[in-house]
């Protein structure tokens, strides 16, 4: 490789890392957002059952809406996880980048 393909290939990890990074911080924000609103299912399908709150507690976790939530919010960690591999792996490759163009400065500075 040469000085100059290193550098673009740099400055497309950049890019990449900006972009990978955004997506990855909403993603991150849906998925803490869909954990954090369990309790709040539970209570709202609590609501509308009569009896015992074990009772209404459990008619709540068998609810459609709660498994449905639950549903939902396995998609969304599991986006945030595939999110979070490409912008690690976009970072590792300008790393790896940033290494191979140290070596191409120091093979011309032998020369």
């Amino acid at each position: 490789m040469d000085q100059y393909t290193i550098e673009k290939d740099m400055k497309n990890a950049v890019e990449k890392i900006e972009e990978s990074g955004t997506l990855y911080a909403k993603a991150k924000g849906i998925s803490y957002h869909m954990q954090e609103m369990r309790k709040v299912i539970i209570a709202r399908e609590m609501k509308k059952y009569m009896g015992s709150a074990v009772i209404r507690e459990m008619e709540a976790r068998a609810s459609k809406r709660y498994e449905e939530h639950l549903d939902g919010t396995s998609a969304a960690i599991e986006e945030e996880t595939r999110l979070r591999a490409e912008y690690e792996r976009w970072k590792e490759q300008y790393e790896a980048c940033r290494s191979l163009l140290s070596l191409e400065k120091a093979k011309i500075n032998l020369r």
